[in-house]
């Protein structure tokens, strides 16, 4: 009986949220469109993880380079260094391989790997970068992911244009910034 009443007011509370939900709005609801799908979260760290493995089980000189594989909504953008045309054209087929990757940014540079000051370096810039970002009231920093490589930034997350064009300036002003390239998926 008690497992019956539970049933039956668990049921009558969700089947009555839209009536609390419709009570309390008096607009129609409209996600945000630059918000992420649900989960996809953590669809693009799992891809993340499994790229970077496939990438470097692609050639055993891939497993000495310096790969950065970062996924945001399924788009896929690589950087770091490999020592060969030959290497950055299978790193990025590899990572074009995968199943459920929309899109691939190839953006490995042809050199040796960079040193553990200069990714220091990438890593202070990166962090100047999010810190502008998130205390800007016009961005919802929470939808871009900064990243550095050899001191340009790469911006990536899903934004309206006259957002990611702030974003854009707001890195490119930032001190020790050579560049800027925009991995944005525009929603307007």
């Amino acid at each position: 009986m008690y497992k019956r009443m539970l049933a039956l007011t668990l049921v009558g509370l969700l089947s009555s949220c839209t009536s609390v939900v419709n009570t309390i709005v008096k607009e129609p609801i409209n996600p945000d469109p630059t918000s992420t799908p649900i989960g996809s979260d953590i669809n693009d760290m799992k891809m993340d993880t499994f790229i970077g493995v496939n990438i470097k089980k692609a050639d055993p000189a891939l497993k000495k380079a310096h790969i950065n594989v970062h996924v945001y909504n399924a788009i896929v953008l690589l950087t770091g260094e490999v020592p060969t045309k030959e290497l950055k054209v299978l790193a990025g087929d590899t990572a074009r391989s995968f199943i459920g990757q929309r899109q691939v940014h190839n953006e490995l540079q042809v050199r040796g790997n960079s040193s553990i000051v200069a990714r220091t370096n990438d890593a202070l810039i990166s962090a100047k970068v999010a810190t502008k970002l998130t205390f800007d009231k016009e961005i919802k920093s929470s939808n871009i992911e900064v990243t550095a490589e050899d001191s340009v930034v790469y911006l990536m997350g899903r934004v309206r244009r006259i957002n990611g064009e702030k974003a854009t300036a707001i890195a490119s002003q930032t001190s020790g910034v050579r560049s800027v390239v925009k991995v944005f998926e525009y929603v307007d």
